[in-house]
């Protein structure tokens, strides 16, 4: 029998145990640390009364913050699901793909309060995007956020069912790649 192919994404990362990898999974939550305390330290203490150009300065820096730790993520989660969606059996692989799906939870848990904060912030929305490039650029994106924050749980229920997902829709979807990463059939050619 020969070995099936597999993806070769290693001018992605050389591997999953290389101090590439290692290094981007770090960065990756040391950013989302970073931006944590970016929310302790500003966004929590703005509302819609802060002044138009710090409110500007602080969504711009957050869609930008969003942004660059979504490329990182999707990067990383890109990579992984090579592994994990080819090959169950690998145990490294499917080590690394829980780590960081439990990083992405923080990310998720962090986009629910931006979300919520933006939607405190509505009436002023406005006069606010055109002053930061970056709000101007995503304009649509955030008065979209604003508009469905109505419909966010509280932050404690929201970081639940961020943490449940993980266990409960996570839970199904990896036990539907596993099965189906293993199905074998035999036919003549």
């Amino acid at each position: 029998m020969t070995t099936p192919p597999r993806w070769d994404v290693s001018n992605v990362y050389p591997s999953l145990q290389s101090p590439a990898f290692e290094n981007a999974a770090a960065t990756l939550k040391n950013e989302l640390t970073d931006l944590d305390d970016y929310f302790l330290e500003v966004i929590r203490k703005m509302d819609v009364n802060a002044p138009a150009k710090e409110l500007a300065a602080a969504l711009g820096e957050s869609v930008k913050r969003f942004n660059e730790l979504a490329i990182r993520a999707g990067t990383q989660g890109a990579y992984l699901e090579a592994f994990v969606s080819t090959n169950s059996h690998d145990q490294v692989a499917m080590k690394k793909m829980s780590e960081f799906q439990q990083t992405m939870v923080k990310m998720q848990t962090l986009g629910t309060q931006f979300r919520a904060w933006v939607g405190s912030i509505a009436p002023a929305l406005e006069n606010v995007l055109p002053l930061n490039a970056t709000s101007a650029a995503h304009a649509f994106n955030i008065r979209e956020y604003a508009e469905q924050s109505k419909y966010l749980m509280s932050e404690a229920e929201e970081s639940l069912a961020a943490e449940m997902g993980l266990n409960g829709g996570e839970a199904w979807s990896k036990l539907q790649g596993t099965v189906t990463s293993q199905m074998t059939v035999e036919f003549n050619l």
